[in-house]
């Protein structure tokens, strides 16, 4: 008897359906791993920007002194980064909870993705100074 040798030339059609399955799904991981990444990186972009603008305005707050704030709530708005979503806006609240001493309410609010975000600082300023 004469034996044959079988061999395969190619791919057969179940093997190239598995392989366009599985490249499927890897691809439509990393999809959504780059949709996460990018969503996170935004969110933090958003909140960074947040953070500084409100530590320059403490900072700047510090600078001018007790006596130039005076009480009442004032709108921050116009002054936040551009940088920031559309959907912002920015508030200062003076108060003076004892005698020689004012608490400063900053609040920064913007919406991502359809969220509310917003980010809340309180300082404080003596009017004898830092360290009095």
């Amino acid at each position: 008897m004469k034996s044959r040798r079988l061999t395969s030339e190619g791919l057969t059609i179940i093997e190239l359906l598995v392989s366009i399955v599985v490249a499927g799904v890897v691809i439509g991981s990393l999809s959504q791993v780059v949709s996460t990444y990018l969503h996170v990186s935004q969110r933090g972009r958003y909140l960074n920007l947040a953070n500084s603008y409100i530590e320059a305005k403490v900072e700047a707050l510090r600078n001018v002194g007790y006596n130039s704030l005076t009480l009442g709530t004032t709108s921050l708005t116009g002054e936040l980064p551009t940088q920031m979503p559309l959907t912002r806006s920015a508030s200062m609240t003076v108060s003076s909870p004892s005698n020689g001493l004012k608490q400063v309410d900053l609040s920064v609010t913007y919406a991502d993705n359809g969220q509310s975000n917003t980010y809340s600082y309180t300082t404080y300023l003596g009017e004898l100074g830092v360290g009095q």
